[in-house]
């Protein structure tokens, strides 16, 4: 005799509905009185939800000069660079936490998950003081030093869940076949940690591409600047000369390639996020 199970529809109340909208017109009002901010007249200032009178375009074709695209180039440069560094040391740093089994690979794990609760702004005296000594000041690989090491600690901790999960039967029958430890690093490891990779490299990137704390200390000459000190910088000349849309402006095109890069690749940070959870 067949039994048919019902299944049970799933319903939503309302209320929820109510609640989802709330919350995504709270995240997306920032953004739209942002863009509407930067397609006003100087002169209009008029209550900031309100649309322009007249749509200028203008402020966006004077924010793209020498000064933009130079910023631009330095930030692309140390986010790159950041990435880089950050994922190939944390990852080689976690395989061999993991893979070892020693008492001082514990130690180093645990000191390691402590470094991730000091705060940057408490190292920040001791962090100039450094980087003056080692003439790394107005330096963009000082930048990218700093930020590297800062996010070494959290890398290395979101490796090491992947690596525990890995069968070490694997690494010996690399080494059965004559592989050396980098060679099985990289052949048998990495090619498995390819979810947590694309995370990392997302997280990383936005992390350095909003850094604000140590490029606003270090990075003194203009030619250096990172986008968000370009954006700093046209706000405090908005406070005093009174161009807010134009301020407006070059925030938004500051924060378009992040934007974009985030959107075509938030379907990897939900991915890594739930692997990383079910490890």
């Amino acid at each position: 005799m067949d039994i048919k199970k019902k299944k049970k529809k799933i319903t939503t109340p309302i209320w929820r509905y109510f609640i989802f909208i709330a919350l995504i017109i709270v995240y997306i009002l920032p953004m739209y009185v942002l863009i509407n901010m930067s397609l006003r007249e100087v002169t209009d200032i008029r209550s900031r939800l309100y649309p322009p009178i007249e749509i200028k375009w203008d402020n966006y074709s004077e924010v793209l000069n020498k000064s933009f695209f130079n910023s631009l180039k330095n930030s692309a440069f140390i986010m790159v660079w950041t990435v880089i560094v950050e994922i190939l040391f944390g990852s080689m740093a976690a395989y061999g936490l993991v893979r070892s089994k020693s008492k001082v690979a514990e130690r180093f794990a645990s000191i390691n998950l402590g470094i991730m609760m000091i705060p940057g702004l408490a190292l920040l005296v001791g962090t100039y003081s450094l980087m003056v000594r080692v003439n790394l000041v107005n330096s963009l690989w000082g930048i990218i030093f700093l930020s590297a090491a800062g996010g070494l600690p959290a890398t290395t901790f979101m490796y090491m869940n992947y690596i525990k999960s890995i069968p070490i039967a694997l690494d010996e029958a690399a080494v059965i076949d004559g592989a050396s430890v980098f060679r099985t690093y990289i052949s048998i490891i990495m090619p498995q940690l390819k979810a947590v990779t694309v995370t990392r490299m997302i997280m990383t990137a936005i992390g350095s591409w909003n850094n604000y704390l140590m490029p606003v200390f270090l990075l003194q000459k203009k030619s250096k600047h990172t986008i968000i000190l370009l954006i700093k910088s046209a706000f405090d000349s908005a406070g005093s000369v009174g161009n807010l849309p134009q301020a407006a402006a070059t925030c938004a095109l500051g924060l378009l390639p992040i934007i974009i890069l985030y959107i075509f690749a938030q379907r990897y940070i939900i991915e890594g996020q739930i692997d990383s959870a079910v490890k």
